[in-house]
């Protein structure tokens, strides 16, 4: 049965030297590609020539088990999300999620899985109007949609979402944009313990000082770290606590018009998130939206959030042009079931850089590409 499967895989080869569109696959195709062809060509047993040679159709290959529901966080749930905000797996096995591109999509062609070290950036990644008009086509490059909820078509009608206009003025000196940090304790693999500069309120100082001095946009950095109670982590209530502490920021600070929550993902420890951009080794960038809904129960009325098209819109805007800008340094949008304290604002976003993984360095150097990114949406006039 393998021998007729790397005999299928060398005919997809085949198409993909000669830029076959594997969008035009029909859905079978595409699933049995998915579903049979892809998995042979991770197991240590396939020649790493044949794997080498799929790596332009393959895309953002995720691990997760099912004792991972790190969607169900909610500002309400007591679950510990140590787990709740990653891909790590446990003692299970974990189930392989491939995901098809079309090859002119170049770098989302590399995966977390088999990324050990950093790659150059190729070219910039663009698509056509009329490719992300199409939602099977929007959705297969562009997202990763949690099993537990759902999209529609007209939610994430490309149309609709990029024709939002999400600029903002930063001329009167006010602050405009909140930085903060639901679980603050996160680290590194190099952190230095207790050093709060090698933790995600480090990435956001950085980040922080990059919007002020390079681009003159007024920021309000809350450092406060929601996920240590009386000195021990805790993050059952870490999104209860951060939920508090922006809404006082938020009435202190009427200007602000824009929210973002730094986070990093937690992965297997040897998935390396890292692209190089001119030479310097930086932590890949993921963008995470909140449905307030899931598939078991529907729309969640306590979590419900009035902006939830303009945080869609927020995030594809960015991930697009982090994507013409970077490459595949950009992730796939990860949509997940719940809020997120997303409801704060239009422009509300939580941001995933990197993993455990990575060095603290390989994260501070991701915030300059973010904050190029925030000024090409918020600020800068085509």
């Amino acid at each position: 049965m393998k021998i007729i499967l790397l005999c299928v895989a060398f005919a997809l080869c085949l198409g993909v030297l000669v830029r076959l569109d594997v969008t035009t696959l029909s859905g079978q195709a595409q699933t049995f590609f998915k579903e049979t062809v892809a998995p042979v060509l991770h197991v240590e047993t396939t020649d790493s020539k044949l794997r080498d040679l799929f790596v332009p159709i393959l895309a953002d290959l995720e691990t997760d088990t099912a004792g991972n529901q790190w969607d169900k966080v909610a500002v309400s749930t007591g679950m510990d999300t140590e787990t709740a905000f990653s891909c790590e797996t446990g003692s299970e096995e974990p189930e392989m999620t491939t995901e098809l591109v079309a090859v002119a999509s170049d770098g989302d062609a590399e995966t977390a899985e088999t990324m050990v070290q950093p790659l150059s950036i190729p070219a910039g990644i663009t698509y056509s109007r009329e490719q992300l008009n199409n939602y099977d086509f929007l959705v297969g490059n562009c997202y990763t949609i949690d099993s537990s909820t759902n999209v529609t078509a007209e939610e994430l009608a490309a149309d609709t979402l990029l024709s939002k206009d999400l600029h903002i003025n930063p001329s009167s000196g006010e602050y405009k944009v909140l930085i903060y940090h639901t679980h603050g304790s996160e680290t590194f693999a190099d952190s230095r313990p207790g050093v709060t500069e090698d933790t995600v309120i480090g990435l956001g100082d950085e980040l922080t000082r990059i919007l002020e001095e390079d681009y003159g946009i007024p920021v309000y950095h809350d450092r406060t770290v929601y996920d240590v109670v009386d000195g021990v982590e805790d993050r059952s209530l870490a999104y209860d606590y951060a939920s508090d502490g922006v809404d006082a920021i938020l009435q202190q600070y009427p200007s602000i018009e824009v929210v973002l929550d730094i986070h990093r993902d937690g992965v297997r420890e040897d998935v390396r998130l890292v692209r190089e951009i001119d030479g310097i080794p930086t932590a890949q960038i993921m963008f995470l939206n909140g449905m307030s809904r899931t598939n078991e129960n529907g729309e969640i009325d306590y979590l419900y959030n009035p902006y939830r098209e303009e945080n869609l819109a927020f995030s594809l805007q960015m991930h697009l042009t982090g994507k013409e800008l970077y490459g595949d340094l950009m992730r796939r949008i990860y949509v997940r079931g719940y809020c997120f304290n997303l409801n704060k604002m239009p422009r509300s976003s939580l941001i995933e850089v990197g993993a455990q993984t990575n060095t603290v360095a390989e994260a501070k150097n991701a915030m300059v590409p973010l904050g190029a990114i925030l000024y090409k949406v918020l600020i800068a006039q085509e």
